[in-house]
């Protein structure tokens, strides 16, 4: 199948080098999405992408970060009003409307990716794809002999209730990682994600901080001011047909395994995509 078909009708988001940061936030919090094309205005081709990983970076987790401690003193209203081409992945992963169905799936693997702009010919944006996409379209091809267990990241790194956000952002960043589960004493508590971060730094408080220029005050909240705290869970013996609707049904990223409210293991999308690879 190619993948065309997979994005055909799909809305194309987008935005331009020069948009700036904090809008780039509010389209992503409106659309509810973590990853955004950013493309020349005259010709539409891909220049780069703002990802929530991305935004990680930006607040602590790593060297995007230097433009709001080193350009701008730590001031983070005017870091935040910068044009999105400071922060941007300019070098894009993307792939052509012609590929098939596995082309996408071994990307998403090899290069860590949970998705990508759709290109035409010419590097023009025509759509993009995403993990979630393909688990949607496919989910009822899963065996439903299928368990979690076969499927999930054992031993998961976590965060735990006091860290610190731009703790957090370092861990995420250096592990590649877009949640982290929330942990005390062996007990999930919570789930933070690269999305919670989007959400937190379009927040009214957030803002507000910036406007007196605390930035330390946002770097340094703690993960259980702003993590979810009422989590799904799956247990290590369910049917990973179930564990996919949850996942779909509640347009979530992943599920924490628990067992004894313990934390075992996670189940991503990435864990999960890899089924479809073989399927005829």
């Amino acid at each position: 199948m190619k993948i065309k078909s997979l994005v055909e009708g799909q809305e194309v988001v987008k935005i331009y080098p020069t948009t700036t940061i904090r809008h780039a936030l509010t389209v992503m919090n409106e659309k509810k999405i973590r990853r955004i094309a950013v493309v020349d205005p005259g010709t539409n081709r891909v220049e780069g992408v703002v990802t929530s990983m991305d935004i990680v970076d930006f607040m602590g987790g790593g060297s995007k970060y230097n433009l709001v401690k080193s350009k701008h003193s730590h001031n983070l209203l005017a870091a935040i009003n910068e044009p999105v081409k400071e922060i941007m992945t300019d070098d894009v992963i993307s792939i052509k409307e012609t590929a098939v169905l596995g082309d996408v799936i071994r990307i998403f693997m090899e290069k860590n990716v949970g998705g990508m702009p759709v290109v035409d010919k010419d590097h023009k944006l025509i759509s993009s794809i995403t993990e979630r996409d393909v688990i949607r379209k496919f989910k009822d091809k899963i065996d439903e002999s299928e368990k979690v267990k076969d499927y999930m990241t054992e031993k998961p790194v976590v965060a735990t209730p006091g860290e610190r956000l731009k703790d957090v952002a370092r861990t995420m960043l250096r592990n590649g990682f877009r949640r982290l589960p929330v942990v005390s004493e062996g007990e999930l508590v919570g789930m933070i994600t690269s999305t919670d971060f989007i959400k937190f730094l379009g927040s009214d408080w957030a803002f507000n901080q910036m406007k007196t220029g605390n930035v330390r005050e946002i770097t340094n909240i703690r993960m259980q001011d702003i993590m979810v705290k009422d989590v799904l869970t799956v247990d290590s013996n369910s049917s990973l047909v179930n564990a996919v609707e949850i996942i779909t049904n509640n347009n979530i990223g992943a599920l924490p395994v628990v067992e004894n409210k313990k934390l075992v293991g996670i189940l991503t999308e990435k864990d999960i995509v890899p089924y479809f690879l073989e399927m005829k």
